[in-house]
């Protein structure tokens, strides 16, 4: 009896709850994001993060979309696929999210795909750059664009301006770092150069004799090192302090202060390809004012990371206010959304993927400046 009793007390008590969470759901618009917090990706994980609460903010403190504000729901994966997963099951299922946002890793966010098809979710991702996600599913974009581009400019760049005739390749023992790896050694060897030695570590790597010792002893042109801020900040001191003194090339978390911190004067003279991005260009309004509004809040210069996270929720408004609080149809509209003017600039959308132009920087006194060929 009294076990009958507390079964019927926890059922009207789940009803409630049931009843309470679609209330709100009618109230709200819910989003969720599952993003690396405390891992080895947390410096770009925060950066999401910042982006996005600016631009809830502002949605919400100017009446919502559509009188509905924006409720967001973090949960931490620590760039672990398996973690990202089980994240999106829970924000789906318990906390009423069709419309996801993350991941920072390109394995999680690819791990993450079959569980938003199978609830007829979307999935936005501001900061994965693998180009096995291209094309991978309708119900799937991004606006950082596919390491294809940057890893064939920084191939190209070795050939005609290193005049390199041999390359050398340090890499990040993950989907990232051996699509840049493949991408560099395909293009390079296609202009005519040779990969002399590949070299790669693993996520979170402090100790890289090991490496530096294997390159050294193929004496290349050029270095192309590939991987995450922090490992590449002691990768560079490590590699410059063993009197390797061979022209590098890099990539786009080269230019993170977690990693520009760590390597201190032996990063200067490194070349970075990077996606086009000018945070304080005046002459584009939008670009400008999210510039402004982002010190004003967070006392520093914006990245790139912290851009596209502003325009996903900005996108994700302009789909709702066009297509309701649909999730295929929200994704159907951004996924070729041509001419959106954002805190990026203006760029267009084919298939899900971003299309963006490339720049070069090299590294001066420990800062980025366009390289002027």
């Amino acid at each position: 009896m009294t076990n009958k009793f507390f079964q019927f007390i926890i059922a009207i008590a789940s009803s409630v709850l049931l009843l309470s969470s679609c209330n709100n759901s009618s109230e709200t618009i819910k989003i969720g994001s599952t993003l690396d917090l405390t891992g080895p990706n947390a410096v770009y994980g925060e950066q999401v993060k910042q982006g996005l609460d600016l631009a809830i903010d502002e949605i919400n403190n100017a009446g919502g979309i559509e009188g509905k504000k924006i409720e967001i729901k973090y949960l931490d994966s620590k760039s672990d696929a398996k973690t990202a997963v089980t994240n999106a099951q829970q924000l789906i299922s318990v906390n009423g999210s069709k419309i996801l946002i993350g991941e920072i890793s390109s394995n999680a966010t690819q791990a993450m795909i079959p569980v938003v098809e199978q609830n007829n979710a979307f999935l936005f991702a501001p900061a994965s750059s693998s180009p096995k996600l291209t094309g991978i599913s309708k119900s799937f974009a991004r606006n950082w664009p596919s390491d294809i581009a940057e890893a064939v400019s920084a191939a190209k760049f070795a050939r005609s301006e290193f005049s390199a005739n041999t390359a050398a390749i340090i890499y990040v023992n993950s989907d990232y770092g051996t699509g840049l790896k493949e991408k560099f050694s395909k293009t390079f060897e296609n202009g005519g150069g040779k990969i002399v030695s590949a070299e790669t570590y693993t996520v979170g790597a402090t100790d890289f004799k090991t490496v530096l010792l294997k390159i050294k002893a193929t004496n290349p042109d050029c270095i192309y090192l590939a991987g995450n801020p922090k490992e590449m900040g002691a990768c560079i001191k490590q590699l410059r302090d063993n009197n390797l003194t061979t022209k590098i090339i890099s990539n786009t978390g080269f230019l993170q202060t977690d990693c520009l911190s760590l390597a201190g004067a032996t990063a200067n003279g490194v070349i970075v390809p990077t996606p086009e991005y000018s945070p304080n260009d005046s002459t584009k309004s939008k670009v400008f004012d999210f510039f402004k509004k982002f010190k004003a809040k967070y006392t520093v210069e914006p990245t790139m990371v912290n851009a596209n996270a502003y325009d996903a929720i900005y996108l994700i408004k302009e789909g709702i206010e066009n297509k309701g609080y649909d999730a295929p149809k929200i994704a159907d509209f951004i996924r070729n959304k041509q001419g959106f003017d954002g805190a990026t600039g203006l760029v267009n959308f084919v298939n899900g993927d971003v299309e963006v132009g490339i720049v070069f920087k090299i590294i001066k006194d420990g800062k980025p400046e366009i390289y002027n060929q």
